[in-house]
């Protein structure tokens, strides 16, 4: 008997021990690498070590049932069912995070199908793009878009001259929403922007006219952020 072949089974084309622990080893090391271009091209404020750990643990799990399942249909619907009283409370935050988690799924079931190639390649490929994406900004209109905020009180006349400041500063400015206090009360503007040099410059010579208070320049998130 060779290796673990002495524990194999032979009904329903499931892989012998030492073929599923091939497999499974791809699935780990696939996770792993899985884990590490998120980590690399996720944005920090809602990155979490656990999200990144589970996708290592989903890809060797998935792994773990198409081995069981093998080319039985009545384990596959046995599994189903038993899956099927499963329920995930963790809301996904990011769209990314589905892509991830679904490519965890992916490899998983590559690896206990015994693609070992495939898997492989699908974890280097599209890890690879991931990373890609996020390093180029993909997806993004302009590095220096952000939304500006502030309170403004006057005539049209203390108007020109705050568009004035804007259109020294900003290629382009839209505004988008606009809330009134009372009556008499301040405007809250807000403006989409985006910037032609620094955005100190802009905070600083709009509060500099004396017209506008609670100045605040928000840059739009890098794609991936957030």
């Amino acid at each position: 008997m060779d290796g673990l072949s002495f524990l194999s089974t032979s009904g329903g084309g499931m892989p012998a021990p030492d073929e599923f622990l091939l497999r499974l080893l791809v699935a780990w090391l696939s996770g792993q690498a899985i884990g590490w271009f998120y980590a690399r091209s996720h944005g920090a404020l809602s990155y979490s070590q656990n999200f990144v750990q589970s996708l290592v643990l989903l890809s060797m799990v998935v792994c773990v049932v198409l081995g069981i399942v093998g080319d039985s249909i009545a384990r596959a619907f046995g599994l189903a069912a038993a899956l099927a009283l499963v329920r995930f409370r963790t809301p996904v935050k990011d769209a990314r995070d589905t892509a991830f988690l679904f490519l965890s799924v992916a490899v998983g079931m590559a690896a206990g199908a015994g693609q070992l190639a495939l898997a492989a390649l699908a974890t280097v490929f599209v890890g690879g793009a991931a990373s890609w994406l996020q390093f180029t900004g993909y997806g993004l209109r302009s590095r220096a878009e952000g939304l500006l905020r502030f309170r403004f009180s006057g005539d049209e006349a203390a108007r020109a001259v705050v568009q004035g400041v804007l259109r020294t500063h900003c290629r382009r400015f839209e505004l988008t929403a606009a809330r009134s206090a009372g009556p008499q009360g301040p405007e809250e503007l807000v403006y989409d922007v985006e910037v032609r040099g620094s955005g100190d410059e802009l905070v600083r010579d709009l509060t500099g006219t004396g017209l506008v208070t609670g100045v605040s320049l928000l840059p739009q998130a890098r794609a991936g952020e957030g």
